[in-house]
């Protein structure tokens, strides 16, 4: 039975539609817009939707052997609101929005990956997990130099933290602010980050889901408020040639009552440090998982503040695995990019650490200065990350061989588009050769 509290908003605030939302597999939003009288109608039993949209790539590109397409004779899965997720939106009028879960023949949708994220934290150990987010993204303005890109960044140059160029995105946060405040999401921090045109925010620590839900939401509100705007928000990990990248770090904590589990003094404990081991362990994967495009590997360059080993540190901003200095101690896992699903994000970093707490793997010793030249390099051939997702049985069985299978055909599929495509790159031979 649909909630008191939702008709009664959708009555008081002269609700007219209803967006029912979910993430494709790549974390880009999906929907339907319905009518408020038949969202109400249908709200127990649910909305069809394809399940083959479970299995393409954020273009829509539909691969052959998802297991989502033309087995299931490209039937129709259900989507069934989440009611805690519905909200007012506050950029539309007369319009509300609600995430919902993915079955199909009234089981769950095993490659789904908001309820992915869910089986992951519930076969977890006892412990109280919070987790935090920072992500990074571009505002993109249009190039009045035709001669150029059509588009360039909204600033000029490397701007950490300076209050003008910040100021610069003024109109953009405004609506960030606003909106996000309306969404049920609290902005600690927006900075300049250190590329031309490129931003950070940080976001309040919570459960594992209400913060996948944030930042999946926050990335819709990013590109409105830029349009709203006249620009362009992305959050594409290297928008540019010799473009800062975008990340999107994740921080994990876990508490046992009132005790930090993470934490022995000043450094790491025991399973703080096996939750590392984990990360560690299973890089290789995180690395197919976090890095969903063939830009996102264009991150993996040394020198960068993108990590480039297999490598954890204290407060070391190269290590693939950094653990902050800032209170209360907790793990940063350094390796998605921007662009990478956030319920994914989640998952695979605490299946990957849970695996470490279970077997008490050592992650060895953490490194000084730059971890570049120290340890061994992450994977930065797709294929091959893709290779040792397959070939891990651990990621494997925490989210299911359903979302393997959907997961690294969409993968290979967008490899395939890529590989056949002449870039404009090799089209300067065509005045030599």
């Amino acid at each position: 039975m649909i909630p008191d509290t939702i008709t009664q908003t959708i009555e008081a605030e002269g609700i007219g539609e209803v967006i029912v939302e979910f993430p494709d597999i790549d974390g880009v939003a999906r929907s339907k817009r319905v009518d408020a009288d038949y969202f109400i109608e249908k709200f127990e039993t649910g909305f069809s939707m394809n399940m083959l949209l479970l299995g393409v790539s954020s273009m829509t590109d539909v691969p052959e052997g998802s297991g989502l397409g033309e087995s299931l004779n490209f039937a129709d899965g259900t989507i069934h609101p989440v009611p805690e997720t519905f909200r007012v939106v506050p950029w539309r009028d007369d319009t509300a929005c609600v995430r919902c879960t993915y079955s199909f023949r009234g089981d769950t949708a095993g490659a789904y990956t908001r309820d992915l994220l869910a089986r992951v934290v519930d076969n977890g150990p006892d412990l109280d997990i919070g987790v935090g987010a920072e992500l990074e993204f571009h505002l993109l303005r249009e190039n009045e130099d035709k001669s150029k890109d059509e588009i360039e960044p909204l600033t000029d140059g490397n701007h950490e933290c300076i209050t003008r160029a910040t100021e610069a995105a003024t109109a953009v946060y405004d609506h960030l602010r606003s909106w996000s405040d309306a969404m049920d999401i609290p902005l600690q921090v927006l900075m300049h980050e250190f590329g031309a045109g490129q931003f950070e925010v940080l976001f309040e620590h919570a459960g594992p889901m209400r913060t996948a839900d944030r930042a999946f939401t926050f990335r819709e509100l990013v590109k409105r408020a830029a349009d709203a705007e006249d620009l362009t928000g992305t959050f594409m990990a290297v928008p540019f040639t010799d473009a800062s990248a975008n990340g999107f770090h994740l921080h994990v904590s876990a508490f046992d009552g009132e005790d930090n589990a993470f934490a022995d003094g000043d450094t790491l404990s025991a399973t703080g440090r096996a939750f590392v081991g984990g990360l560690l362990e299973h890089a290789d994967a995180l690395v197919a998982l976090g890095c969903p495009t063939i830009n996102s590997f264009k991150r993996f360059t040394p020198g960068s503040f993108s990590p480039y080993t297999r490598s954890w540190g204290y407060n070391n901003r190269t290590a693939a695995v950094r653990i902050p200095e800032s209170k209360p101690l907790r793990v940063e896992n350094r390796i998605p990019g921007a662009d990478a699903n956030p319920y994914l994000v989640v998952a695979a970093t605490l299946a990957a650490g849970f695996h470490g707490v279970r077997e008490n793997i050592d992650p060895g010793e953490p490194v000084d200065g730059d971890a570049a030249g120290q340890r061994p390099p992450l994977e930065d051939s797709p294929e091959v990350a893709l290779r040792a997702l397959e070939n891990d049985d651990v990621l494997t069985e925490a989210l299911g061989e359903e979302f393997i299978q959907a997961y690294t055909a969409v993968k290979r599929r967008e490899r395939e588009k890529f590989n056949d495509h002449v870039t404009d790159w090799e089209r300067r031979y065509l005045g030599v050769l």
